[in-house]
């Protein structure tokens, strides 16, 4: 049986110190190790404009200068963490999922950041969000360094299953000595009755994983709205808000445009997890 616990994986571009501070905080709540990727690599389309051997080492320079700040950065808030600095030559999407193999979660900055969108024409956190063999945790810059200050949210709305998204909120709020809210929108509309059998439905879940997770307090909470008001209105207030991967995913979007709409808006960082996750 192996027991070696698994890391902590956060991939960095130019400067993200809040998807830093979250990986930490991540790491060092689960005694786990931190291993802090930066890629080189170009994807293919973007290989011919890089091809000169100058500009190649001059990208390898420069991703060497982002790990040394990021070891600056860790050395000052977590002088205690075990973190590995790994410099990749593949592509950025490559490079982090290559990781998730052995990763027990993944932690990226937004999309929204300049440099993926100029250099690399690709999403990159969107992309590993729907296929990393691992939960993903997406995380805004404007997020400061008190992320995990609050309580911590899953939702249970939307066309997603329930017991990969549960395990692994009730293995944060425990990790973190937080409460979890478990969120369900009603749908505006929702005749009454079908209303009280979704709430029934959500108490008897629930029921089940008090037993397993005693620790944890958990509180239901139920909003008439759509799914993305209620989530996006979680994000306010929320240090971790939890939602799951579709069943079928495709290429463009996570789910509708309902999850990628959420790691676009969201004010806090959003893990996205597969029905499939078993625990870390």
């Amino acid at each position: 049986m192996n027991t070696e616990i698994k890391p902590v994986v956060v991939g960095i571009v130019d400067k993200q110190p809040s998807a830093l501070a979250v990986a930490i905080r991540q790491a060092s709540a689960t005694e786990s190790p931190l291993w802090v990727v930066h890629s080189v690599g170009v994807p293919a389309q973007s290989a011919e404009f890089y091809a000169g051997y100058e500009v190649i080492e001059d990208l390898r320079r420069s991703g060497q200068v982002v790990l040394d700040e990021a070891r600056d950065y860790i050395v000052r808030e977590a002088p205690g963490l075990t973190v590995d600095y790994i410099l990749s030559t593949d592509e950025p999407v490559r490079a982090i999922d290559h990781s998730s193999t052995e990763a027990r979660l993944i932690v990226l900055g937004s999309d929204d950041v300049p440099w993926y969108e100029r250099l690399m024409r690709t999403k990159v956190s969107g992309h590993l969000a729907l296929h990393a063999r691992c939960p993903v945790i997406v995380v805004p810059e404007h997020a400061g360094s008190d992320t995990y200050s609050g309580d911590i949210v899953v939702t249970l709305a939307g066309d997603t299953a329930a017991d990969g998204p549960m395990l692994f909120a009730l293995e944060q709020a425990s990790a973190h000595h937080a409460s979890l809210h478990v969120l369900h929108a009603i749908e505006p509309g929702t005749a009454p009755d079908e209303a009280d059998r979704e709430r029934a439905k959500i108490t008897e879940i629930l029921a089940a994983w008090r037993v397993k997770f005693p620790d944890v307090t958990i509180f239901e909470v139920y909003g008439r709205e759509t799914p993305e008001d209620a989530v996006l209105r979680a994000t306010e207030s929320a240090s971790l808000v939890i939602v799951g991967r579709p069943h079928h995913p495709t290429p463009l979007s996570l789910s509708r445009p309902f999850a990628s709409d959420i790691l676009k808006r969201t004010h806090c960082p959003v893990a996205v997890v597969a029905e499939s996750y078993q625990g870390a």
